[in-house]
């Protein structure tokens, strides 16, 4: 007959053999009750085991996971087990991010179940992490995410941690001069490196070529983290290269900061470095705590949002030309910015939104300004307008969801309205963005896709994307023009897009050889200041400037010119 010590002994068996991958351990009667508890639940709920024992569990799992919970717990018999569910617990503050939970039943004791939550190195982990092949380490934006993740972690069991960032300006530079097998062990290496320092060995990010962060505990050696990078660069270029390694350290207090206001400090910090250039990253520049970044990225947040809310922004249009016979086939809309923000840059505007994710909200305000110009506009002339789509939108349902609705309340505008998606590479799914485009295309719009030929991945994109419409980007077009095999890459490309019944734009035409040059490879359409500056006012391009360019003996001139220049 089996005592109540023997069931004790028992379930000190079962409670040690589920620390071995938990830090919290709890049993649970068959109404839920927590009977027993162990591990960090003090420091992530706020209240001792003493207060939670004999209350339902439910006490202790976020509101909005009770269903799931119950759902999962109830069934679990003795031949199968709850694997790697993720759930938010009720914190002192509000909600966890995810946890990961695991549990099973045990027969011998009363058929209670067992429920297993890690905080460890699954923590948050993002099923849509992305790498860099190259070292092995997250993006910028999984590496967010997971700094995100860990740093609440963290906090919730009283530890504070600190993020540096370090940039080595020589360090891809001297990767490309190796060779690929000396390249790619330099790279691995720096990566294994930087991971082995981060918390759990997960938390560590390539943020561009030369920009490195990683989130790791109080007290790190920075200095010997820099002379280690250092000694590796050195060993793998024969003691040709000092690599000098920039650092800087900021102490991560994530305490009172809510999970949406941590993400976007980390956003903007993480941006902030990322596009700064040589001399502008300094120890001083970067190191400050979390609290004055997150209040700086907040104020700069709340000012945006006002500028969206109250439309201090107008449409400024720039016309889509044809290289043959010189008619504005669209005019693409550009955000200008009005009042105190007059002048002020719209790249940086929209680079902060991608980065802080507010350009969905922004993205769907050009939607609602661009359907509302064209309802002025009078019914006996067809004007055709093109609004940007941020690739970080399209991964967006709010989004997507809410575009829709503004649409099939507007169909009259599928004659007259074309979508643009920008910043492709931003794109999460493939085949989800392509059942996006395709939902556009059936209601009518024609969809143009951005930045075409800027790297390798484009072609990726055309072969899965059904689009009507690329854009081919300007630095394309530049390299094209002093490449000696430019001119056979873009007509190739050309080619390419004929076959497949996709029209062509080549953007940043600024003068008239640009213009001979990409009519001569089969460019269909050209944008750019050649004929003048986006306006507010579409009067401005009738007639167009420059259109002695398309009368029949200047494109014979140009045509001669432009074949001149080829065989020089």
């Amino acid at each position: 007959m089996t005592t109540e010590q023997d069931l004790k002994a028992e379930r000190d068996r079962f409670v040690a053999f589920t620390f071995c991958w938990s830090d919290i351990v709890v049993e649970l009667d068959h109404d839920y009750n927590m009977v027993f508890i162990a591990g960090a639940i003090a420091a992530v709920t706020g209240k001792s085991e003493k207060e939670l024992i004999g209350k339902p569990i439910t006490n202790i799992v976020a509101e909005e996971d009770h269903m799931l919970f119950l759902q999962v717990s109830s069934s679990v018999t003795e031949n199968n087990r709850i694997e790697s569910v993720s759930i938010k617990m009720a914190g002192r503050k509000g909600p966890t991010p995810p946890i990961e939970m695991m549990g099973y039943r045990v027969k011998d004791l009363r058929d209670h179940l067992f429920i297993g939550l890690r905080l460890g190195n699954n923590f948050g982990r993002s099923t849509k992490q992305k790498k860099d092949e190259v070292s092995g380490l997250l993006d910028d934006k999984s590496f967010i995410d997971a700094a995100q993740s860990r740093i609440k972690q963290q906090a919730m069991v009283g530890e504070t941690v600190e993020m540096t960032m370090l940039d080595m300006d020589q360090l891809q530079e001297l990767a490309n001069s190796l060779g690929n097998d000396d390249a790619g062990h330099l790279m691995n290496s720096v990566g294994a490196y930087l991971r082995s320092s981060s918390i759990g060995g997960d938390t560590a990010g390539r943020i561009s070529d030369n920009k490195y962060s990683l989130v790791h505990k109080s007290g790190l050696d920075v200095d010997k983290l820099q002379n280690q990078i250092s000694e590796m660069a050195s060993t793998a270029s024969g003691g040709k290269v000092n690599l000098d390694v920039k650092c800087a350290t900021m102490q991560v207090d994530s305490e009172n900061i809510s999970d949406e206001d941590l993400a976007n400090g980390l956003a903007y910090t993480i941006n902030q470095f990322k596009n700064a250039r040589g001399a502008d990253f300094t120890t001083g520049a970067l190191t400050q705590n979390m609290s004055s970044l997150v209040s700086e990225a907040q104020n700069k947040i709340a000012t945006f949002k006002t500028v969206v809310k109250e439309r201090e922004f107008f449409i400024a249009f720039q016309p889509i030309i044809g290289t043959r016979d010189g008619k504005i086939h669209h005019y693409e809309c550009l955000a200008r910015f009005r009042g105190e923000h007059a002048g002020k840059s719209p790249y940086e505007y929209i680079v902060f939104a991608e980065e802080t994710g507010l350009i969905p909200e922004f993205d769907l305000a050009m939607v609602q300004m661009a359907l509302q110009w064209l309802a002025q506009q009078p019914k006996n002339k067809q004007i055709h307008v093109a609004v940007n789509v941020s690739g970080y939108s399209v991964g967006d349902s709010g989004y997507v969801n809410k575009l829709i609705m503004l649409l099939r309340e507007n169909e009259w505008a599928a004659e007259s309205l074309m979508f643009e998606i920008t910043e492709s590479a931003r794109l999460e799914s493939l085949d989800e963005a392509n059942v996006f485009i395709q939902t556009l295309r059936q209601m009518g719009y024609k969809v143009c896709l951005d930045d075409f030929g800027a790297g390798a991945a484009s072609f990726q994109y055309l072969s899965t994307l059904e689009v009507d419409i690329v854009k081919l980007d300007g630095s394309a077009v530049r390299n094209a023009l002093k490449a000696p095999k430019g001119r056979s890459f873009l007509i190739a490309l050309g080619n390419l897009c004929r076959d497949l019944k996709v029209q062509t734009i080549a953007e940043q035409i600024d003068d008239p050889r640009g213009l001979t040059f990409v009519r001569d490879c089969g460019i269909g359409y050209v944008q750019g200041y050649l004929f003048g500056k986006p306006s507010p006012n579409v009067r401005d391009f009738d007639p167009l400037p420059k259109s002695e360019l398309f009368s029949k003996k200047a494109m014979s001139n140009n045509a001669a010119t432009m074949e001149v220049l080829t065989r020089i």
